[in-house]
């Protein structure tokens, strides 16, 4: 399932601009025809951690030039589902993680299209005994490094134009040092991830630069 969903979005990501424009444009090409927008909001996520399910919290922001954007992300997990015994503690797992964010919408004009982005991102897995606040980073016994590697895919909603709702799936990648459970099986961050991305912002056919220039103009 893996390897099918990262050959999925290799192609999606090849065939996109071809499908998007029937001119396209370049950041080197007319400025007139680069769309300087951008967006931010809230996200929702849906995922697993060492194979529990769990639901994550967080936001993101990015510039669009045209229908590619690039800019940042956090994400932050937010129900104490997953416990695992380690030296005999019984800990509750919790990560927390952010960076780069970068993707492209794919006929963005469209009521209802295709979105494509990859997160790159760093963080940490933290462990909390049974008395520790789970939310206060400083209450954690343990934690370990990782670097999170989130490909996605899915459709997005133009509501209006200000507001998109996306609706994504991917695959989270983690590179750590593994610690193993009393178990003797090493705690996995890799798994199934799911998103609900409200991003607030200009959308329309021209940038809110161009418009602030026509009205002055006018």
């Amino acid at each position: 399932m893996k390897r099918f969903f990262y050959s999925f979005f290799l192609f999606l990501c090849i065939s996109a601009p071809m499908a998007a424009q029937d001119s396209p444009t370049t950041l080197f090409g007319s400025l007139d025809n680069v769309r300087i927008t951008g967006f931010g909001g809230p996200i929702v996520g849906f995922g697993v951690l060492d194979g529990t399910a769990t639901v994550f919290s967080g936001g993101g922001g990015a510039v669009m030039f045209n229908n590619f954007f690039f800019g940042g992300y956090g994400s932050n997990m937010v129900v104490p589902s997953v416990n695992r015994s380690i030296n005999g503690i019984d800990y509750r797992l919790r990560t927390q993680h952010g960076g780069l964010w970068t993707g492209y919408d794919i006929q963005a004009h469209r009521l209802i299209h295709f979105t494509t982005s990859v997160k790159f991102g760093w963080g940490r897995l933290r462990f909390y005994t049974p008395g520790a606040s789970f939310f206060n980073d400083g209450h954690s016994a343990l934690d370990e490094r990782f670097v999170m590697i989130t490909p996605e895919v899915g459709v997005e909603v133009n509501i209006t134009r200000f507001m998109k709702v996306a609706f994504t799936g991917g695959y989270n990648t983690a590179f750590y040092n593994a610690i193993s459970a009393d178990d003797g099986s090493p705690i996995n961050l890799n798994g199934q991830y799911g998103t609900i991305t409200f991003k607030f912002g200009w959308f329309g056919k021209r940038g809110p630069l161009r418009e602030l220039q026509d009205i002055i103009r006018n």
